[in-house]
This record gives structure tokens, C-alpha cells and sequence, in this order.
């Protein structure tokens, strides 16, 4: 009875210590929200998501676009009434954004930068 409680009581402590860890391991469900880099512009671009919208701050100033989930891309209006599209790629961190007919590439950022 005394190993039986002993080796539960070290299990529980193993999962308590690693539960930290493994949910700094990118355990992120959804495949768009985080903070990217485009290497094309050298730009930052955030997606984050309240409720069920997103929202895909771009540039210096960070300025908001609203966008709408369909499937696996992101489609967000562009106030001059063009359209912007972030599609998920094959390779994980990676995420293709098209706007104004060009097609570039964000690159996924770790949390802290």
C-alpha cells in the first residue's frame, strides 16, 4: 500500500513539473494565432483571436484587420476593398500571405519576442 501510494505520489509530481514545460511546446491549437515574421517586408504580423474573430495586426503600427475563418485560411477585408488571405501551409510555422496578388511567407516567432 505504501509503494502503491508512494509511486502515485511521485507520478503526480513528474506531471506537475512537466506540465509547464509541455505547454510551452507550441501546444497552440488553432494554426493561425500567434506572431509571425514576413521576411519579405521585414514586418511583424500578430493574429490573435476574440471569440470566433480574428484580428491581424500588421506593421509599425500595428494597425487591426478583421478577419473571417473559412476551412483552412483566414480571409480579411482590406479597407480599400481589396482582400488579404492567410492560408496554412504543409510546413508547421509557416503560414502564406497573399494580398494584392503577391504571395508571401510568414514565419511563426517564439511567444516571448
Amino acid at each position: 500500500m505504501r509503494r502503491a501510494a508512494a509511486g502515485l505520489l511521485a507520478l503526480v509530481l513528474v506531471v506537475l513539473l512537466a506540465a509547464p514545460v509541455l505547454a510551452g511546446c507550441g501546444g497552440n491549437a488553432d494554426p493561425f494565432t500567434g506572431l509571425y515574421w514576413e521576411p519579405a517586408s521585414g514586418r511583424r504580423v500578430e493574429i490573435r483571436k476574440k471569440g470566433d474573430t480574428y484580428w491581424l495586426y500588421y506593421g509599425v503600427d500595428k494597425q487591426a484587420f478583421q478577419a473571417r475563418r473559412d476551412g483552412d485560411q483566414l480571409l480579411i477585408a482590406e479597407p480599400m476593398g481589396g482582400r488579404t488571405v492567410v492560408r496554412r501551409t504543409d510546413t508547421e510555422g509557416i503560414l502564406q500571405l497573399e494580398t494584392a496578388g503577391k504571395t508571401t511567407q510568414l514565419k511563426r516567432l517564439p511567444q516571448h519576442q
